[in-house]
C-alpha cells in the first residue's frame, strides 16, 4: 500500500467513527405530551378503598416525576359521575404525565388527602386511573 494512501484512510476512518458517535439521541416517548390528541384521561381519587369526593385533580405533561416547583400545566376538580368521583382531562397526546391530587375525606382525621403517581399514555384511548390518596 502506498506510504501517502495510509493516512488518507486512518484520517477517513477516524472522520466515519467521529461523525458517528455523534448523533442526537432519540427523543423520549413523552416529549409531545400535552393537549392536542384524542386520549382523554379520566382519574378517580380514592383512600383505603373509599372514594374522596372532594378532590382537585393536577396533572403535569412530559413528566413521570411530580415537579420540583409545584408547578402543573392544567387542573380538573372531580365531579360526581353516578356517585363516581372523576377528573377529566381530554384531548391528550401521547406521552409521559405526573397526576397529582389533594382533597379532603370525612371519613378519616386528619381528613386531608394527597396523593400522585404518573402515567403513559401509548395509544389513542380513554384511560381510567385510580389514584391512591394518603392522609396527610
Amino acid at each position: 500500500m502506498n506510504a501517502a494512501i495510509k493516512p488518507l484512510l486512518l484520517l477517513i476512518t477516524l472522520w466515519l467513527f467521529v461523525t458517528g458517535s455523534c448523533k442526537k439521541p432519540a427523543a423520549h416517548a413523552g416529549t409531545d405530551a400535552g393537549k392536542g390528541g384524542n386520549t382523554a384521561i379520566t382519574v378517580t381519587p380514592e383512600h383505603h378503598g373509599y372514594f374522596v369526593d372532594t378532590c382537585t385533580i393536577y396533572i403535569k405533561y412530559n413528566s413521570l416525576d411530580e415537579p420540583s416547583n409545584g408547578v402543573y400545566d392544567d387542573s380538573a376538580v372531580c365531579i360526581l359521575a353516578d356517585t363516581v368521583p372523576i377528573a377529566v382531562f381530554p384531548g391528550l397526546k401521547n406521552g409521559d404525565y405526573y397526576i397529582f391530587g389533594m382533597g379532603y375525606h370525612a371519613l378519616y382525621v386528619p381528613p386531608y388527602v394527597k396523593g400522585g403517581l404518573p402515567c403513559t399514555i401509548n395509544n389513542q384511548d380513554t384511560i381510567k386511573v385510580y389514584l391512591p390518596t394518603y392522609s396527610y
